[in-house]
Parts: structure tokens; sequence; C-alpha cells
């Protein structure tokens, strides 16, 4: 192709302005030439930078899809580990488990009837025992 294009510029007139010398005219020849042969170079090379962002942008979308599968099985591991420390606590705030520790551990009793007075504030300052 570049060399029917050669063929075609060889026997075109060249219509030259009568105040530039000849040769500033091969100059610019040649220049338009060698943005045309370089064309495909950068055309390639710009193909290549567009794939190479692709791969960047894919690579890091895989890396960041990891992430958050770690993520995620994080969460529910620590889910997991809420629920039990629920059952736990429940299983430790109970009466009934409060209650046994108290008498046995701690050698509590419940009171008798007599142990237990009432006391109330009077609005006239005077506390009185509960009868």
């Amino acid at each position: 192709m570049l060399q029917a294009r050669n063929i075609l510029t060889d026997h075109r007139p060249v219509h030259l302005p009568q105040e530039q010398p000849a040769g500033k005219a091969s100059r610019v020849r040649e220049r338009r030439l060698l943005g045309l042969r370089s064309m495909p170079f950068l055309l390639l090379a710009g193909c290549f930078l567009l794939g190479l962002v692709i791969i960047a942008q894919y690579s890091s979308m895989v890396s960041l899809h990891y992430r958050i599968a770690r993520a995620e099985e994080k969460i529910s591991a620590l889910q997991e580990e809420y629920r039990q420390l629920e059952q736990e606590a429940a299983r430790l705030s109970s009466l009934a488990r409060i209650e046994m520790i108290a008498r046995s551990e701690l050698g509590m009793q419940e009171p008798e009837s007599g142990q237990v007075r009432i006391l109330t504030a009077g609005r006239g300052g005077a506390s009185a025992a509960g009868e």
C-alpha cells in the first residue's frame, strides 16, 4: 500500500509556493510519510496500553471479590460467636443458677418471717419501723 502511495505521489505534480525553496517541500513530504508510517505503531501502542488498563481493572476487581468473600466469612464467624456469647450470658444470668450459687457457695438462705422489716419514710421526718 505504501508503494502504491509512493508511486502516486511521485507522479503527481508538486505545487510549491513561490516563496519556499524545493528542499522545504521534500522535508514536509518526508514528515507526512513519517507520520503515516508511525500511525500503525501508535495504534498498536494505544491498543496495548488500553489492554493493560483493562487487565489492571479486572485484576483489581478479582482482588476485591476475594476480599469481600473473606469479609463475609469473618462476619458469619463473628455472628456465630455472638450467638454463642448471648446463650452463655443467658445461661449465666438465669435466676435458678444465681440462687444455687448463693445457697451453695455463699451460704445464703431465705430469711425467716421475723427477720424482714419494712421501713417507710414519713413526711413529718420521722421514720417508723414496719409492724
